[in-house]
């Protein structure tokens, strides 16, 4: 069944998942109308929803025409159905509660485009477009999406499965912590169980948790910075926490949380134009782009890439892809392996010509090299996983400093080796250690090891495997795969990296 629901996450784009989850939920409370079972009007929650999609739609085109920065459809829906779920429902005949909803679209997706520094997203574009209707139009976020438990029960289900996409539960748990301890110091002992009740059970905790708290552009990404950010919107969206006579919404914790965020995250929007396009194995190619900016990051870390597909596909058109070049160098390199029946994007970026431009933002990561240059480490890659190594390679060896590091990297043919002449060099100035893999090639095609990467090959290869940090990239199967092999050979889990990012 574990194996069965990753395959399914694995699947499909982080946006996709949450159109699905604010669906069902729009959906569920769409039939709880009906049956009575919630305060919202059928007819006020059918047309406050079209609305709200018709104007995040129609803000969208026009600014992202005005700016020329291309932008996501998809996004611009998400954020229609969130204040869907937010925001009083306006009958057809409540032309004051429907002007508030268009101010909140607007204000939410214009906040995208202009509410910026650096290029950069500052605020959650929900939470800025809630305040707004509140501000402007008396029509504050009443979070009607809370308060009922069959609507809890997706929302919790559908969350997990939203945070598990994501990774970041730990982000989850900060924010629930503060926000629990929050009610626990602030609500006298004769009342607590009612006010644990109503924080758990009648409050939007759970869902500005799981779909907004996890929006990638404003949250902090840092390891520790995004435990700090979800702490913050935790506590003060606690109920009764105020300062003076100004009282927290949840909304307006996520302004002040998103301050902290951008204080926190590599800044700016990276203008990338293409300088050429390299082969560097079979069906793999490597992007090379000339930024308008000098980028600021670790080797290691990814990047979100945004580029105009005319007509894209479920995948969308941004996706975050590994920087394969070292932050000393001054081209910024993209690997990508493509498939049959590629997606509308791999497809619009393989089309691409030099002086052509694709977008960048939201540096982030943490899969990058321990400080330490003593540390024993072990890089186990899976084809097009190679890249985050490929930077960090790159980067030892511009900096000449030599690391004692084995690499066990696997595919199906030898021609699927990319990035050879690299891992030569490496080999010759930092003293890398390379270990192939070939599982398809008949043995006597090849000099390398035949197979899969499996724990004897790995406790055969690397006799001090219980001394080293282990670095996984590759398929999430073969992620998912390996990792449970190392556990079961006795290597903890605090000596195991992934490398993940969603596939928003």
């Amino acid at each position: 069944m574990k194996a069965v629901s990753a395959r399914l996450l694995n699947g499909i784009t982080m946006y996709r998942l949450m159109l699905y989850y604010l669906g069902a939920l729009l959906a569920t409370g769409f039939g709880l109308s009906l049956l009575h079972q919630v305060f919202v009007a059928p007819l006020a929650l059918c047309t406050s929803l079209l609305v709200l999609i018709a104007t995040c739609w129609a803000a969208n085109r026009m600014i992202s025409w005005l700016t020329r920065v291309p932008t996501n459809r998809e996004s611009a829906i998400i954020t229609a159905l969130i204040l869907a779920l937010i925001m009083p429902p306006a009958p057809p005949t409540d032309m004051v509660g429907i002007l508030a909803l268009v101010v909140a679209a607007v204000v939410a997706i214009a906040s995208k485009f202009l509410i910026t520094i650096g290029h950069k997203h500052i605020f959650n574009p929900v939470a800025i477009g809630a305040v707004a209707s509140g501000v402007v139009m008396g029509h504050p976020a009443i979070w009607w999406v809370a308060g009922n438990p069959v609507l809890l029960s997706v929302v919790i289900l559908g969350g997990l499965a939203v945070t598990k996409k994501v990774q970041r539960f730990d982000m989850i748990a900060a924010y629930l912590i503060a926000n629990v301890a929050a009610v626990l110091v602030a609500t006298p002992p004769a009342m607590l169980g009612m006010a644990l009740r109503q924080g758990l059970i009648y409050s939007p905790l759970f869902f500005a948790g799981f779909a907004m708290l996890t929006e990638p552009m404003t949250a902090a990404h840092g390891k520790y910075s995004r435990l700090i950010y979800g702490a913050i919107v935790g506590l003060l969206s606690a109920p009764g926490i105020h300062v003076g006579s100004v009282f927290f919404s949840p909304q307006l914790a996520f302004l002040i949380a998103n301050l902290y965020a951008f204080a926190a995250s590599p800044k700016g929007r990276f203008r990338m134009t293409l300088l050429k396009i390299e082969r560097v194995a079979s069906d793999c190619y490597e992007f090379i782009f000339s930024p308008d900016q000098p980028l600021r990051f670790r080797a290691g870390q990814y990047l979100d890439w945004t580029l105009h597909v005319p007509v894209a596909d479920s995948r969308g058109n941004r996706r975050p892809f590994t920087i394969a070049s070292a932050p000393s160098d001054d081209s910024v390199r993209l690997g990508v392996k493509f498939y049959e029946q590629p997606s509308a994007f791999k497809r619009q970026l393989l089309s691409l010509s030099p002086g052509d431009v694709v977008f960048g933002s939201q540096i982030a990561g943490t899969f990058t090299l321990p400080p330490d240059p003593a540390s024993k480490i072990l890089f186990i890659a899976g084809g097009i996983g190679i890249t985050p190594f490929r930077s960090m390679l790159r980067d030892l060896i511009n900096r000449k400093e030599p690391r004692d590091i084995v690499l066990i990297y696997g595919n199906r043919r030898a021609g699927d080796i990319a990035y050879s002449d690299l891992l030569d060099l490496a080999v010759r100035e930092i003293g890398l250690r390379v270990i192939h893999v070939i599982s398809d090639d008949p043995p006597d095609a090849h000099d390398h090891v035949p197979g899969f990467i499996d724990a004897e090959l790995i406790r055969r290869s690397v006799p001090d495997l219980d001394e080293r940090i282990v670095y996984l990239s590759g398929p999430q199967v073969m992620i998912a795969r390996v990792r449970g092999m190392l556990r079961r050979s006795g290597v903890l889990r605090r000596n195991i990296r992934t490398d993940y990012f969603p596939g928003f």
